[in-house]
């Protein structure tokens, strides 16, 4: 049953306050326009079988088998790799990386222990809130995971290891997802979820564990444009990224990108038809189609980084121009899945996208 909660206000500022690639409108810089940027290998050596990381190491000569999320914080990046069940940990300058969670095997184990000892199951995306808490979203062992930042300990929040659909009202322990890929710290005490073949977006209370539907009913349906975001159906959420004023859903199955606000919680369309495709470069994001989106962010002009994935693509999207581009970027890219935006004042955005399945990270600046 759809749950009536509503979206939080945009009075207080987001938790993770340091992510200013989250923080549209609060910070405007000028950012260099995308197709102008000069992109390189950040971080992979574009093999599956390269050396790992389990020392700090260049993080262009270390393996990142099947990279998919991207977290930008105050003292790094963060990376999760999907073939080998990690999470990594870079310096803004690409200059050492190192794992920091997940032993390479696949499993559901650790919770009570130290994270680089604990096992996942395809970790998709990863967040961090202000004091440098991270939370993951592991994907097949359907379930959310925090490591805490003073110890190092892993716990699950929320989700039992098993596929399926329960336990709105009630506390995480009992509650079960359906892959979730994508969460995304509120700013209000609570993460947001991607429950994505539930074809919901969940919210679990970061105090009470407490875990709410708050928007999608389970049906494999475009939401309905204008309608309050807890009445419609949302079809395959993949990405989320929030700012002030919104909460930003890619839906993957949808082909499109939606704007909830966070004041009215009235959703709306901003790119995409619904239609599966890769048109409309230079002209309307709403006439524009994508083939099976995975990725979002908000770089510091408020306007959207969106992977197309199975397009092999980043597209942009000018908000203010109301113009969609697919990014000039001079690596052939095979099926990217993540993005983030390091926000530097004065000296413009960089930007991230994970090429998954060339096992690198590319960055343009």
């Amino acid at each position: 049953m759809n749950s009536r909660h509503r979206f939080p206000s945009p009075a207080l500022l987001l938790a993770s306050a340091f992510t200013v690639h989250l923080a549209a409108g609060v910070v405007a810089t000028h950012a260099q326009a995308p197709h102008t940027r000069s992109w390189s290998v950040f971080a992979g050596t574009g093999k599956a079988d390269s050396a790992i990381a389990v020392t700090p190491s260049d993080p262009t000569q270390v393996a990142l088998q099947n990279v998919y999320g991207i977290e930008v914080t105050g003292d790094g990046i963060y990376f999760s790799t999907v073939d080998d069940h990690s999470i990594w940990k870079c310096d803004h300058d690409g200059t050492q990386i190192q794992r920091v969670a997940g032993t390479g095997e696949k499993g559901l184990s650790g919770d009570g222990g130290p994270a680089i000892k604990a096992t996942f199951n395809a970790p998709h995306e990863i967040r961090a809130d202000r004091d440098g808490n991270l939370f993951v979203a592991d994907t097949r062992n359907h379930c959310i995971r925090r490591i805490d930042a003073a110890t190092g300990v892993i716990e699950t929040i929320a989700g039992d290891g098993v596929d399926g659909f329960r336990g709105d009202g009630q506390t995480g322990d009992k509650a079960r997802f359906s892959q979730p890929h994508s969460i995304v710290l509120d700013g209000e005490g609570g993460l947001l979820v991607a429950d994505t073949t539930n074809h919901r977006l969940r919210r679990i209370d970061l105090e009470t564990r407490i875990v709410m539907t708050i928007s999608g009913d389970g049906r494999r349906e475009l939401p309905v444009e204008g309608k309050p975001a807890s009445d419609v159906s949302v079809f395959g959420p993949r990405s989320l990224a929030i700012d002030e004023q919104a909460i930003w859903l890619v839906l993957r199955e949808g082909n499109s990108v939606w704007r909830i606000d966070r004041k009215t919680n009235r959703i709306n369309r901003v790119a995409g038809t619904g239609q599966k495709g890769h048109d409309g470069d230079g002209g309307d994001p709403l006439s524009a189609t994508f083939r099976g989106p995975k990725g979002i962010a908000v770089d510091s002009t408020g306007n959207l980084l969106v992977v197309d994935t199975e397009n092999h693509a980043m597209r942009y999207v000018d908000l203010g121009r109301n113009v969609i581009e697919t990014m000039q970027i001079p690596f052939p890219m095979k099926r990217p899945h993540g993005t983030a935006v390091l926000s530097r004042p004065g000296k413009g955005d960089v930007y991230f996208v994970s090429d998954s399945e060339h096992h690198r990270v590319l960055a343009g600046r």
